[in-house]
């Protein structure tokens, strides 16, 4: 070689040290792209068993002020019951009341002890929501109950059954607060 070329090629043991450092680090790397391993898939299920379920609740009948002698009507209330779809809910009672006599529903007055006759009428139409002329209809009690499984033919949730609620006239007792306890009981499967 000429004087004051300098060869360019590496001196071997500079030569080998690359090797080896190319080696190395040809091992360390990742070979192509590395996936993590999976399994499966697998498979479950999920299940659950519906039973036929009722609800049944009430809202309060208030009168007002009534005057002696004189007929009053109140159809406010609802039976609220509440069913999954296609349950068959083939009676829906009312008991005739903490004090009644015989199936004479009752309000009494706490203080005096007296009582004011009142009735509760089956509603009707399809949907139990259609009032008869006070007192004109069929007293709905146990005997006379509603058969409410139509309402849940098509779907489930809460239904209304009106309360056709009424004070017959010609009763006159003392003046005061009367009041009453009616319980609802629907049966259902």
């Amino acid at each position: 070689m000429p004087a004051g070329v300098t060869d360019r090629r590496a001196h071997p043991k500079t030569r080998t040290t690359l090797q080896s450092l190319v080696l190395m680090l040809a091992l360390a790397a990742p070979c192509g792209t590395v996936h993590g391993a999976t399994a499966g898939p697998a498979s479950f299920n999920v299940a659950a068993t519906v039973a036929a379920f009722c609800t049944v609740s009430a809202t309060n009948v208030g009168f007002g002020g009534v005057n002696a002698g004189v007929a009053a009507t109140n159809t406010a209330g609802r039976v609220r019951l509440t069913c999954n779809r296609g349950v068959t809910v083939p009676s829906v009672a009312l008991n005739n009341g903490a004090n009644n006599s015989g199936t004479q529903k009752r309000m009494r007055n706490a203080v005096s002890g007296d009582f004011l006759n009142y009735r509760i009428d089956r509603p009707t139409g399809a949907t139990f929501l259609n009032c008869p002329v006070a007192g004109a209809g069929p007293e709905w009690n146990a005997t006379n109950t509603i058969a409410a499984t139509p309402l849940f033919t098509v779907t489930g949730g809460v239904k209304q059954i009106r309360l056709c609620a009424s004070i017959p006239a010609a009763q006159y007792p003392s003046a005061g607060s009367y009041s009453d306890t009616v319980q609802v009981t629907a049966t259902y499967n």
